[in-house]
């Protein structure tokens, strides 16, 4: 409310530092429409629940005012800024937001149980931080909506806020256009756009990433994890990559995989081999029916898990095993939808690793010594995929000689808290096997023609990337990703069976959650233990009546004496 305000006093004054390289757009890109379609389910689900608590518990609450005054108000029901109105007009037209218990607290963001309560207005340190970050917000709103920009990293200062864009390498705006996007930022001001803050649940954001792969149009399948050594031998793996592949007899066969016969035909055929990869079982699934132009670009995402025979020495943690998971896919396309389809999993990649906090750094792995098909059907590909790194902008290595046995690959590089780099996505372009299945779809003028293959992973192993992250967090994860959530420790035996109804409170709410009664150990140790494992809550049950609450679900036990914070980055309020 009076941010909206302020900003048309202020008239801006941070914007004219900004230096923008872009021109203005007509049109939002497509990321921006799928990314906002999941917001508002997202956030019609938290406006359900929030209604439905609302409705449970209309119960009077009071807040603690500066100056020992005190106030009633409802329970999920009144926010801090009805009761600045309440108050004053003047401070609900100030006021840029609220401390509640100390923490910071949107102003229209219901109050749900007793709290001590102070509004922050832009004469505080607070204040002035809370309103330049949402200034960031705003100018990074105009930005994406109508000049197309990918956002970077926008922070708030001291006397002010920036935004770093990335808006295309060829992109330029003159000093003289600047106005135009500052004309943006003071109509979505004007209007009165709403912040909205969103809670999601560890639950619901490991389902988002399932979510955006459906928004930008894969449809998830499942394969089967062994298959005949023929459907190898066809995709070339066989011949390329035996040797990283596990191979086993079916029942009732007499002969080692290794084995040589005179059959070599019907030993190929009785061998079966684990998959080390997706691709040979898209391609069925891709020819199994006749396919049209109007189909294409089919994109098939599938999670399952892979198997490939890596020599011990080279077996490291989690970065590299036997047995893992991908989120791999592969997009079958017409050669004139290729760069659309580059452009759009670079695109996929970069949103992704922002994310999770990962800058990356990009390679083009060229044609290798023992590669299969035309060379100039090679040389088509690596043009292909050198021009579109060259559109997106970001720096890349050329890894001469790297390439897959069927296609040249753009691959992706982190780099763990020691600056080891792991190579986790990858973009891999590929005519081959297209060629070995006979692959074919009709076209618009009725003959029939070839699709192109793009195999495609963001994550790369999750694994790997989760060992990357491991690095990068030090173990102490943040909630959504914690293997050690919460742990409930009673203080002593009396308060073990309520401690234990609280477990499974927890876990009931989605949290992952542990008992530690361990009667042989003093508190103080069992509480120095659960820092150690890196628990991000610790609730310690007692005698004395207390209430608390985690974000996502209301605690209603009378006994808890503390809680004590662990995770940096998560929040909780004690009420």
């Amino acid at each position: 409310m009076a941010l909206y305000q302020r900003w048309r006093r202020l008239r801006l004054q941070g914007l004219q530092a900004c230096r923008l390289h872009t021109a203005v757009v007509s049109t939002p890109p497509r990321r921006l429409a799928e990314r906002l379609g999941l917001f508002e389910e997202l956030w019609a689900a938290q406006v359900k629940r929030l209604a439905s608590m609302a409705q449970k518990e209309p119960r009077t609450i009071k807040i603690s005012l500066p100056g020992d005054q005190k106030i009633d108000a409802v329970a999920w029901n009144t926010t801090p800024y009805q009761l600045a109105r309440q108050i004053s007009s003047t401070l609900a037209d100030t006021a840029v937001a609220a401390q509640v218990n100390g923490e910071p607290y949107d102003l229209e963001r219901p109050l749900e149980t007793d709290s001590d309560l102070r509004f922050l207005t832009f004469d505080s340190p607070e204040g002035k931080a809370v309103f330049w970050h949402s200034s960031t917000h705003v100018l990074g709103a105009a930005a994406e909506q109508f000049l197309g920009a990918v956002l970077c990293r926008g922070p708030s200062t001291e006397y002010g806020f920036y935004h770093d864009f990335f808006l295309g390498k060829e992109r330029t705006i003159r000093g003289s256009e600047l106005p135009v996007l500052e004309r943006i930022c003071q109509e979505l001001t004007a209007a009165a756009q709403p912040f909205r803050r969103l809670e999601a649940s560890r639950d619901q954001l490991r389902q988002l990433f399932k979510a955006e792969y459906a928004r930008r149009g894969f449809s998830e399948v499942k394969t089967p994890t062994l298959f005949s050594t023929k459907l190898w031998e066809q995709s070339g793996h066989w011949e390329h990559y035996q040797e990283d592949m596990f191979a086993v007899q079916p029942p009732g066969s007499d002969r080692p995989p290794s084995s040589q016969s005179d059959d070599s035909t019907r030993h190929i055929t009785d061998t079966l081999a684990l998959k080390p990869m997706n691709c040979p079982a898209h391609c069925l699934m891709f020819a199994h029916r006749p396919r049209s132009w109007r189909e294409l670009p089919l994109r098939l995402a599938d999670f399952g898990a892979l198997h490939r025979a890596e020599a011990s020495g080279s077996l490291r943690g989690l970065t590299r095993l036997r047995c893992f998971q991908q989120d791999d896919a592969h997009i079958f396309c017409t050669t004139d939808q290729l760069e659309a389809e580059i452009q759009s999993c670079l695109d996929f990649l970069r949103s992704v690793y922002a994310v999770l906090g990962f800058s990356f750094r990009l390679a083009l792995s060229t044609r290798p010594s023992g590669f299969l098909g035309d060379p100039c059907l090679w040389d088509q590909a690596e043009q292909v995929l050198k021009q579109a790194l060259k559109e997106f902008g970001e720096p890349w290595d050329l890894n001469s000689g790297d390439g897959a046995f069927y296609g040249p690959k753009i691959d992706v590089h982190l780099h763990d808290a020691l600056g080891r780099p792991h190579q986790c996505g990858t973009i891999q372009l590929d005519f081959q096997l297209p060629l070995r299945f006979d692959l074919q779809y009709k076209g618009q003028a009725g003959a029939l023609e070839r699709p192109v293959l793009i195999h495609r992973a963001v994550l790369g192993s999750v694994e790997r990337l989760l060992g990357v992250l491991a690095e990068s967090c030090g173990g102490k994860w943040p909630l959504w990703l914690s293997p050690f959530q919460v742990v409930v420790i009673p203080v002593g035996t009396e308060q073990e069976e309520y401690a234990r109804e609280a477990q499974q409170s927890l876990q009931a709410a989605g949290l992952v959650s542990d008992l530690d009664a361990d009667s042989g150990l003093t508190l103080s140790r069992r509480i120095r233990q659960a820092q150690l494992a890196h628990y991000n809550f610790q609730f310690v049950s007692a005698e004395q009546k207390k209430l608390f609450h985690v974000d996502e679900f209301a605690l209603r036990f009378p006994n808890f004496l503390y809680l004590q914070w662990l995770a940096r980055k998560s929040k909780v309020r004690e009420q």
